[in-house]
């Protein structure tokens, strides 16, 4: 999402007023894409099933929400942009302690946006309370996922000669696709046993 946003406000500060509206439109567009994707992670996790329908049906479902939060970084970017050019370089520290900041508590930020009735803000707030409350059974096993991912990454030498052999080009997103859908599901079984309870209540029933 922090990606998107970003491309965003490049898009708007170098093109022109056409440019812009093309912007806006693209932006839309990937909102619809991601709305669809979490509509689907929502009925697998709820029902168990996927259907095809609910690729086409999930494109408006949470379009808004995702279009806000990617508003809400623009004008983050924006913001930043506006105070380099006047502070110059020395905005370069506060930016990375930001991004960093949002990398960590907008975490669950994706389950939070489909597995609860809120707006924009108060999906953000929501995220940053969960990771406040559940940081270490949060990040530790997306830290472990996201080591297996850099490891099935084309940096991992010995995975991509393998998969070089047999045409893996292919099979390597494939692999990745799978893997990153399975991490998700289990993204989102994680989140909602975290959220329906408190770290205190949790190390109370392990007390019992």
């Amino acid at each position: 999402i922090i990606g998107i946003g970003s491309l965003f406000i490049l898009r708007i500060l170098l093109s022109g007023p056409i440019g812009i509206f093309g912007g806006i439109i693209t932006v839309i567009v990937e909102s619809a894409i991601i709305s669809s994707y979490l509509f689907v992670l929502e009925n697998v996790l709820t029902y168990g099933r996927f259907r095809i329908r609910d690729i086409k049906n999930g494109f408006t479902y949470y379009l808004w929400k995702i279009y806000g939060v990617i508003f809400l970084f623009f004008i983050i970017n924006l913001v930043l942009g506006l105070l380099s050019n006047i502070i110059g370089s020395g905005i370069a520290w506060l930016q990375v302690i930001i991004y960093i900041g949002a990398v960590i508590f907008l975490n669950p930020l994706p389950e939070t946006i489909y597995t609860k009735s809120l707006d924009t803000w108060e999906s953000v707030q929501s995220s940053i309370e969960f990771i406040k409350e559940n940081w270490f059974n949060w990040l530790l096993p997306n830290l472990v996922f996201l080591i297996v991912l850099i490891s099935l990454s084309f940096k991992s030498f010995g995975l991509r000669m393998f998969l070089f052999r047999i045409r893996g080009g292919i099979l390597t997103y494939a692999i990745t696709a799978i893997l990153i859908s399975i991490i998700m599901i289990y993204r989102g079984h994680l989140y909602k046993i975290l959220s329906g309870s408190t770290a205190r209540k949790r190390q109370f029933m392990r007390k019992m």
